[in-house]
């Protein structure tokens, strides 16, 4: 691929499509960060969504809000600035395991620490480096014994961070969880804030002129920004049941079809982004929200609206 190309799917993955859900989201989150500003603690926000929902790209909205880290210099010394914290919980990670890994982001961890010296050492380097926010991004790993022990020493830190870092703190992970959060009264009142992002559907005329929205978003950026010529009907009725059997209603898998029919497009070179790229887009990857195993950019409307039905009894069912 030619530097140009490559540089047009870069623009794609860096592009967010704003829809109700996600605004929705996005607005309960600064709600929770303007009261933590105010009121200096037990104001924290959960942010609950299945995987491919969003979740990823509200927090590289949240921290693309603030200032990138730098370092300072006060009185002959740099001083570290991190306005925003930013840690993906390991999958197999404990507070302790947790907390070290947050101070080896502001190069402050040093080993042999006991967990009281974890804890002082961080909320310690978060006053020290003017963090204003706190993101916990795979929250649920420390929940993945789903022990009683597990689940109440996270709630018991998350206490102590809130009752004592007096800024926003932003927990991520899927829907499953909030259950479990809830079970500790004490950490639930002190993150108030709940924001989800759901899966698209097609239920209501609400739902369609949504996910049509979403697909027009796409379509005028594939004239508007990568320069073809000629696109797909992306927001007629057949493609829009199309790309929801093709994803389940799923925004990452939307995301995935697109952006490996673009590759085979642009490979060929001749200004056309063809629905045969995207019926060959959707050969060469697994999406595991699929609705049916066919190709749906090969079947007809009426195949479309049956696969569609089916899977919402099953739902209905479950």
């Amino acid at each position: 691929m030619t530097p140009d190309q490559k540089d047009k799917i870069r623009r794609l993955a860096t592009l967010t499509i704003l829809h109700p859900g996600y605004s929705r989201a996005l607005d309960t989150i600064h709600r929770a960060i303007e009261s933590s500003d105010l009121v200096g603690n037990n104001s924290g926000a959960i942010l609950l969504g299945d995987s491919g929902t969003g979740k990823s790209r509200i927090c590289s909205q949240l921290i693309s809000e603030y200032p990138p880290a730098r370092f300072m210099r006060t009185n002959e010394n740099e001083q570290l600035i991190m306005p925003v914290a930013y840690c993906r919980v390991p999958n197999d990670a404990t507070v302790k395991s947790l907390m070290t890994r947050m101070l080896r982001e502001f190069n402050a961890y040093r080993p042999w620490q006991s967990q009281e010296a974890l804890e002082s050492c961080l909320i310690s380097n978060l006053k020290k480096c003017q963090t204003q926010l706190v993101i916990l991004d795979e929250w649920p790993h420390l929940y993945r014994t789903e022990t009683v022990k597990a689940i109440k020493l996270a709630a018991d830190f998350a206490k102590v961070l809130s009752d004592l870092f007096h800024h926003s703190i932003l927990l991520v992970g899927e829907s499953r969880i909030e259950g479990t959060l809830d079970i500790h009264s004490a950490l639930a009142d002190r993150f108030p804030y709940r924001a989800y992002l759901h899966p698209f559907y097609l239920e209501t005329q609400e739902d369609w002129s949504i996910f049509s929205r979403i697909l027009k978003a796409y379509a005028n950026f594939f004239t508007l920004e990568m320069g073809f010529s000629v696109v797909p009907p992306i927001t007629d009725e057949k493609m829009i049941l199309a790309f929801y059997v093709a994803s389940g209603g799923n925004f990452r898998g939307i995301f995935s079809i697109i952006k490996e029919a673009l590759l085979n497009a642009l490979r060929r070179d001749d200004q056309n982004f063809l629905t045969e790229d995207l019926i060959i887009g959707l050969q060469q990857i697994k999406v595991t929200a699929r609705l049916t195993k066919k190709n749906s950019f090969e079947m007809s409307t009426s195949e479309l609206k049956k696969v569609i039905a089916e899977n919402s009894k099953k739902s209905n069912f479950r």
